[in-house]
């Protein structure tokens, strides 16, 4: 019996044009600088946000756990900021996601709505990038669909990445379920479904915004859906089965 459903959050719930994220921080970064009198060249702040994200996708790739702040120390480490200034230039790096505006998965809303009046409790497990979860609740507020949530794992919260069984652990603690009685719902093998399989939980692939299809990043869900509103339906199958 599903009683429990979780989420990622990044191409299963919401996602940002390509590069926008980057440019709002380099935005950000650069008039947090001017603010506090700091000359930093564009092409040195171009290339520590470069390397600072290269960094993230390296730990990310590893399940080392890179907090956000630690993303913040070394960039304003690499632009040469001090005094003052250090801390407005790493919050501006911080809350530059705070800018961008997201593009949600289609019928998201509705489909969240379907799922709340069946009496399931929904969750998120997220690994952020540079906007924590704090950051994203906000974000989901912004949105109308915090409220829908009553359970969160983000990886700047708990401390690890997916695939780990940490941060679906925290997420079904939130939610007052067991791994049986839920279902997990992401976008990537390696990430989302290895790790709710491993946590014995069912699995879905949500490929409506990004079709990770290689059969090499891990295994395949035990459901594949283009649409959350086809989650709905799966759902009301597998609660009867």
């Amino acid at each position: 019996m599903i009683e429990a459903v979780t989420f990622d959050f990044w191409n299963t719930i919401a996602r940002v044009p390509t590069g926008a994220m980057t440019e709002a921080r380099e935005r950000a970064v650069a008039a947090a600088c001017e603010s506090g009198d700091v000359v930093v060249e564009a092409e040195l702040l171009t290339r520590s946000l470069e390397q600072v994200g290269l960094d993230w996708e390296r730990s990310w790739a590893r399940g080392h756990h890179l907090h956000p702040r630690e993303a913040a120390e070394s960039l304003v480490r690499a632009l040469g900021v001090d005094g003052a200034a250090r801390e407005m230039v790493a919050e501006a790096f911080l809350g530059a996601g705070r800018e961008v505006e997201l593009e949600l998965a289609p019928d998201i809303g509705p489909s969240l709505e379907a799922l709340r009046e069946r009496d399931l409790r929904l969750g998120i497990v997220c690994d952020v990038g540079f906007s924590g979860g704090e950051l994203l609740r906000e974000l989901l507020e912004r949105e109308g669909l915090l409220g829908y949530f009553s359970g969160w794992a983000f990886s700047d919260e708990v401390g690890h990445y997916k695939p780990a069984p940490q941060i679906f652990e925290a997420a079904l603690a939130a939610l007052d379920a067991a791994p049986g009685e839920a279902m997990h719902v992401g976008d990537l093998r390696r990430t989302d479904v290895a790790g709710a399989a491993a946590h014995g939980m069912r699995t879905v692939r949500y490929r409506g915004m990004n079709d990770e299809g290689e059969a090499d990043a891990g295994p395949e869900a035990e459901f594949v859906l283009d649409s959350h509103r086809q989650l709905v339906e799966l759902i009301e199958r597998v609660r009867v089965a």
